[in-house]
């Protein structure tokens, strides 16, 4: 579908204001979201964001949780990244602080941003030697629940204690691919770890709601076709939806630090997350 309208620029700058609870929010309970894979590239920062922007269109209050120190999720945003001698989302973590006075506003009105730092890049260690890591997020998180209807956790590329941390924190999980010659492999170790880490967590009610294939692009060769029929057709993960190449959209409305459904919302780019959202029982088809 051909782009017919450019959208605004909407809401305000990032503020440094949380989201405050009101009396009509007590039963609101977000279901968080691990969006993940441990093979990078993938396009999970991109999907993030989007699905984001997507899940905003229907009036739902999403925070996006970045989960990596390369900070992509919360620059995408326009969000500053905080210093060293500020509160960062590792220091919440560890020390069990409130992270509300973290959170951040973005442009779109109910999209909020929980920022990572650099000093994440150390966290699975500081994990570690903690004793309890593996819980640490899941405390963290549960304090954000009663604030918002989503929450989605953009993981950094990794099967360490830092990524098991933030999947035992979160309900549910949807996992990024594309097609590659490694794909399936990477597929199979996310579901490896996902497995090991809620043994662990004596959980079993997590749940896999899908994957996304990312970076499509078409004509294909025989062995990218082959694998992008296993991934369409996998035997335990359902596909939830494709978001094929479409760099001009997707990094015209990053650069204004917006979602695609909010600045170019008569594109396919933007339906293409709007079937993930609605595909993943997350919203209502229109």
């Amino acid at each position: 579908m051909a782009e017919t309208t450019t959208g605004p620029v909407i809401g305000a700058q990032a503020l440094s204001t949380p989201p405050i609870s009101k009396e009509g929010d007590r039963d609101r309970r977000a279901r968080i979201i691990a969006m993940c894979n441990q093979k990078g590239g993938v396009g999970k920062t991109t999907s993030t964001i989007n699905l984001a922007g997507a899940l905003a269109e229907h009036g739902r209050r999403v925070l996006v949780v970045d989960g990596d120190p390369q900070c992509n999720a919360t620059t995408g945003f326009k969000v500053p990244v905080p210093g060293p001698n500020d509160l960062t989302q590792a220091k919440a973590v560890l020390d069990a602080l409130d992270p509300q006075p973290l959170i951040r506003e973005t442009k779109v009105p109910g999209i909020h941003v929980l920022p990572a730092s650099l000093d994440m890049a150390g966290l699975s260690v500081a994990l570690r030697d903690t004793g309890t890591g593996l819980t640490l997020y899941r405390l963290m998180l549960d304090k954000l629940r009663g604030l918002f209807d989503d929450i989605l956790v953009d993981q950094r590329p990794a099967l360490e204690l830092d990524t098991d941390s933030q999947l035992v924190g979160s309900d549910a999980a949807i996992i990024l691919t594309d097609v590659d010659q490694w794909s399936m492999e990477g597929l199979k170790r996310q579901l490896a770890q996902h497995k090991r880490a809620m043994a662990r967590a004596e959980r079993d009610d997590f749940q896999v709601l899908g994957l996304v294939i990312g970076r499509v692009t078409k004509p294909m060769g025989n062995f990218d076709a082959a694998v992008y029929k296993l991934l369409k057709s996998h035997p335990t993960v359902r596909c939830l939806g494709e978001v094929p190449v479409r760099s001009a959209d997707i990094k015209e409305a990053r650069n204004q630090g917006l979602p695609v459904c909010q600045f170019r919302p008569r594109t396919d780019t933007a339906d293409f997350f709007r079937a993930i959202a609605a595909n993943a029982g997350l919203v209502k088809a229109a």
